[in-house]
């Protein structure tokens, strides 16, 4: 389904809610009415009185209703204010015996639906009401949040479930408050049967070959744009393509071709918060090569008559798109004859954009300019500010000649100040890459790459690892990954953690995606192609509910390279 409003996701509250049983992970319950600034992390206590941050033990499974209509007692928790007791209030609203006088307080209803799940989903929660200013509800005995009127007498809300870490019952209490009266409880229960964590739901391959897939995103219904270059006997061309959540092609015509006339190559694609569509890839004239981004309605057409696009040999790797609608663009251009320096732009929906060249210069010789040569891969939206990440290539060593690549992070202000940068330390690897990143869940970022011990350049025997920052550039973790020879891509999963899309260690089957959690010694789920010849992911999203999408490439026995996208159940 296109969209042709805002997108939902962005203004809906988070409450994150842990279930009882070990391992499980937490889960989102969504209440229409509490405005997002950032997608992610979600509304926290901080962020207004609808909102709350939340953990809980224990749940009762026992629910239904009297043969009378009224709630049942069952002993589960009630809240009144921010206190909680085991017990059913005693207080059940007054009758009216004359004028201004209030009607009992009472819960007549609560649906759910629906109240069994197989996958990872939506659940929309429903209570009719008497005589109730407001309604609560909390998840397996978790803190309250506040649900949102609807019409007359009927309040809603929504649970995000993240599929296998969600596998059970789980208990629903719903309380209606007005002024100091509490209603009785009303319980009630949802069951999950979700599939295996990192299990295929989809895989579906372009009819246009041969072809290679670049980026990915998804929009709030799960809907996929891809962005792949297609290699035709008159050079590449560049071609967007819609599916629905079940991998179903949307667009008449299979996709849409952009940049007619040049060699193109795509570089990335993100929806809008408006379900429009921006596209950023590179085109070529005489072998020079410059950044076009393409802004397009929910249906693939362009919006204006031509695209923006940069100078020749300014070069264009990274793109994002915050829920204000301002648009980031980052790449690569020349600044010397033998050295690059980075690039970052910045076009804002209510002023004139800007755009600030960087350049890294080595901590001992912070004069010296020039001496390194920057290779932008990827920028995103953080918090209150800007990070481009990519690799610095020169003498890192001070009194060694020797060229070293080191994955670098820097981090601006909306006003293009620079405000920390670094470059990944020797120590850990001499060699190192940072090829895409994603927020985090604590304010900072997750960076995607490599590292290389061997001390020769360059360097081809990669290991993926996770990098988790701090703002302020500061690294407070590198992650190893499992079975990857380099991370391409990464996005931060609704669910709680990071997923990557890489390149695996042997070319059959190395179209691989991982969730990965700080700290954790394995991934939270694992999904590799069925063997080809060659496979790679290159791109990656996450749904508000955690699917995963993941695009890339195969090429297959008879030697047809096609584009691809897998959806793979999230944990």
């Amino acid at each position: 389904m296109l969209v042709d409003h805002a997108r939902v996701g962005r203004h809906l509250a988070t409450m994150r809610i842990a279930p009882v049983r070990p391992g499980l992970l937490a889960a989102i319950v969504l209440v229409a009415g509490c405005f997002e600034a950032t997608p992610w992390p979600p509304c926290t206590l901080e962020a207004g009185p609808e909102c709350f941050d939340t953990t809980s033990a224990g749940q009762n499974t026992e629910s239904g209703s009297t043969s009378d209509g009224t709630a049942p007692t069952t002993g589960i928790q009630t809240v009144t204010g921010a206190q909680v007791t085991s017990e059913p209030s005693t207080t059940t609203g007054t009758t009216s015996s004359g004028p201004g006088e209030l009607g009992p307080l009472t819960i007549t209803d609560m649906r759910l639906m629906p109240d069994e799940l197989k996958s990872a989903g939506i659940v929309t929660v429903e209570v009719d009401v008497e005589g109730a200013d407001a309604v609560s509800m909390s998840v397996d005995l978790g803190e309250p949040v506040a649900l949102v009127p609807m019409n007359a007498g009927t309040f809603t809300g929504e649970i995000a479930v993240f599929g296998e870490s969600w596998n059970g019952t789980h208990d629903v209490v719903a309380i209606a408050t007005r002024d100091e009266e509490v209603s009785e409880p009303w319980p009630a229960t949802f069951t999950v049967a979700a599939s295996a964590a990192g299990g295929e739901a989809w895989l579906k391959k372009s009819s246009l070959v041969p072809s290679y897939g670049n980026a990915i995103d998804v929009d709030d219904q799960g809907g996929v744009v891809e962005l792949f270059t297609y290699s035709t006997p008159e050079g590449q061309r560049c071609h967007l393509r819609r599916r629905d959540t079940d991998g179903e092609v949307v667009w008449l015509g299979d996709s849409r071709w952009i940049a007619h006339g040049f060699d193109c190559a795509g570089e990335d694609v993100k929806f809008a918060p408006d379900g429009t569509i921006w596209a950023l890839v590179n085109v070529y004239e005489n072998g020079f090569g410059r950044w076009q981004i393409w802004h397009l309605d929910d249906d693939g057409l362009p919006l204006g008559q031509t695209p923006e696009e940069g100078n020749l040999t300014h070069m264009g790797r990274g793109l994002d798109v915050n829920v204000a609608g301002d648009v980031l663009l980052c790449g690569t251009r020349p600044a010397t004859p033998g050295e690059d320096d980075a690039w970052v732009r910045l076009r804002r929906v209510d002023t004139e954009p800007w755009t600030q060249p960087w350049d890294y210069r080595a901590p001992y010789a912070l004069d010296k300019v020039h001496k390194f040569s920057e290779r932008t891969q990827d920028c995103a939206f953080v918090e209150d500010r800007i990070v481009v990440v990519g690799d610095a290539v020169g003498p890192h060593e001070q009194g060694n000649p020797d060229i070293q690549t080191r994955g670098f992070a820097v981090e601006f202000s909306f006003t293009a100040t620079v405000l920390a940068d670094v470059a990944n330390p020797a120590a850990l690897a001499w060699h190192s890459g940072n090829q895409a990143l994603a927020p985090g869940h604590a304010g900072g970022y997750v960076v995607a790459g490599d590292n290389c011990n061997a001390m020769v350049s360059p360097c081809n025997a990669t290991k993926g690892v996770l990098r988790w920052f701090s703002l302020g550039a500061t690294q407070v973790e590198m992650q190893p990954t499992a079975n990857a020879k380099h991370l391409t891509d990464i996005a931060w999963s609704a669910a709680g953690y990071a997923v990557v899309a890489a390149q695996g260690l042997q070319n059959e089957d190395g179209f691989l995606v991982q969730g990965w959690s700080s700290g954790a010694a394995e991934p939270v789920l694992h999904y590799q192609g069925g063997p080809t010849k060659l496979q790679v992911a290159t791109g990656i999203a996450a749904d508000q509910v955690g699917f995963i999408f993941a695009g890339g490439y195969f090429q297959e026995l008879d030697d047809t390279l096609a584009a691809g996208v897998a959806k793979v159940h999230p944990y």
